[in-house]
């Protein structure tokens, strides 16, 4: 008896925590949104840099993105340990794949919250620079490296989906054709430079966050978990 209970909490708190997928990918839409909606465009004037971040009210929205899309990164991690504990049960004892998985999600989510701190850090400075100058050169280079830190992360997402999907298929839990979609999905997350394979990575987690927690439900965490898809 003092077994199952602990075994029944571990189970009902991964499945609840597979749908950290879901929410990771919606907060993260709405904060960059927030973050990036209404900026000047990057070969805008100084002058229309300087008169759009001299304004209180647009640095505050991007701090309130920069929260939004942060908390949809924790979001992120409980699903990625979730992910974790589905790609263990399927690997079995071996535990390359769910190694791989769980590195590359971790690589993924670091870098990402890097690019968003470092987008927020430098875009709001004017509140603490000296009569709240605002240094047009420096917002550009924040959009660039922020970019280009959460793009870079695209490789441990690559790795995530491509080594959960092969425990998907080599367990046999998936069909092949959706396996094949994951590999693909998996390959495109290694060119997050471009927007696209970014869109992937973010329709990969959905479809297999929700799958985890409808495979959850239907077994009430005692059977074998949802594979990733």
């Amino acid at each position: 008896m003092n077994t199952v209970a602990p075994t029944r909490f571990g189970a009902g708190l991964a499945r609840w925590a597979s749908l950290g997928g879901i929410l990771y990918v919606v907060l993260f839409v709405i904060g960059v949104i927030l973050m990036f909606d209404g900026e000047p465009s990057s070969d805008a004037s100084p002058a229309k840099v300087i008169a759009y971040y001299s304004k209180s009210s647009h640095r505050d929205k991007i701090a309130i993105g920069w929260i939004i899309a942060g908390l949809g990164i924790f979001f992120f991690l409980w699903f990625l340990s979730s992910l974790r504990r589905t790609v263990r049960r399927l690997e079995g004892d071996d535990g390359f794949l769910t190694g791989l998985t769980t590195i590359g999600g971790a690589i993924y989510a670091t870098l990402a919250f890097a690019g968003i701190a470092v987008n927020m850090g430098i875009r709001t400075m004017s509140d603490d620079t000296y009569h709240h100058t605002v240094y047009p050169g420096l917002i550009h280079a924040a959009d660039d490296a922020g970019y280009v830190l959460h793009a870079t992360g695209g490789a441990g997402a690559a790795a995530m989906i491509i080594a959960a999907t092969l425990a998907g298929m080599r367990a046999g839990a998936i069909p092949t054709w959706a396996g094949w979609l994951g590999v693909i999905a998996g390959i495109l997350a290694l060119g997050s430079i471009i927007f696209l394979p970014q869109a992937a990575i973010g329709l990969w987690i959905l479809i297999v966050s929700g799958g985890m927690f409808i495979r959850g439900m239907r077994t009430g965490g005692t059977g074998a978990p949802a594979a990733p898809a």
